[in-house]
């Protein structure tokens, strides 16, 4: 049976929530669901032509790995190499060492989040390219390059951007209501900005035509 985004949703829901363990209890969702965020990027910028509809931009993966391939090395030395390796996407970590350690990987192939502590709270960073169309119009404009959108939720802020035809999101929940963290843009703006380093495991390589 082939797990789709929404249901993928639930499921990473209650794994963060199973990670966090004593530290926090679960919260609700945010307002806004990754198939939503992606249906409203969808709209605002069709994928460059050469790409099919939904699908990923291999072409400038492939160019850009060539590029920092020793970075994206680095970066992922402290995460499982198996689900790396399962997942048919392009992985974007932040240039955050700090951060980055202890970071935990869940894969199911189109659909993956990274987890990471922070002081007071938590950082998740996801990426689909699955697109599922929404019947009513959501007024949210994207903002400057890639398309970014950033959004109060429950316990946090998140910030949806798309780049290489993939919907990538970062969300900072906070155990407190009065973290700074969470009660304005800046710390979720700043770990998006840090974003682009690129991973690639052996089945994002296979579909970029860079071998396993």
């Amino acid at each position: 049976m082939q797990i789709r985004p929404l249901g993928l949703a639930v499921l990473f829901s209650w794994l963060l929530a199973a990670d966090a363990g004593a530290q926090r209890t679960a919260t609700p969702p945010s307002r806004l669901t990754a198939a939503q965020r992606l249906a409203i990027l969808n709209q605002a910028a069709p994928p460059p032509a050469q790409t099919p509809p939904g699908g990923v931009d291999w072409r400038t993966v492939a160019a850009m790995q060539k590029r920092t391939q020793g970075a994206g090395q680095a970066a992922a030395v402290g995460l499982d190499q198996a689900a790396v390796d399962r997942t048919a996407l392009p992985i974007l970590l932040p240039a955050d060492a700090e951060l980055m350690a202890g970071a935990r990987l869940y894969s199911f192939g189109d659909y993956y989040t990274v987890t990471a502590n922070t002081p007071g709270g938590r950082v998740s960073l996801s990426g689909t390219a699955s697109t599922i169309p929404v019947s009513t119009p959501l007024n949210l404009p994207p903002q400057g390059p890639g398309q970014l959108i950033v959004q109060r939720t429950v316990d946090g802020q998140l910030a949806s951007f798309s780049r290489y035809g993939v919907l990538y999101t970062v969300e900072v929940r906070c155990n407190s209501p009065a973290d700074p963290k969470c009660r304005n843009e800046a710390f979720v703006r700043a770990v998006t900005a840090k974003s682009n380093v690129l991973v690639l495991g052996a089945a994002a390589r296979k579909a970029a035509g860079l071998g396993y």
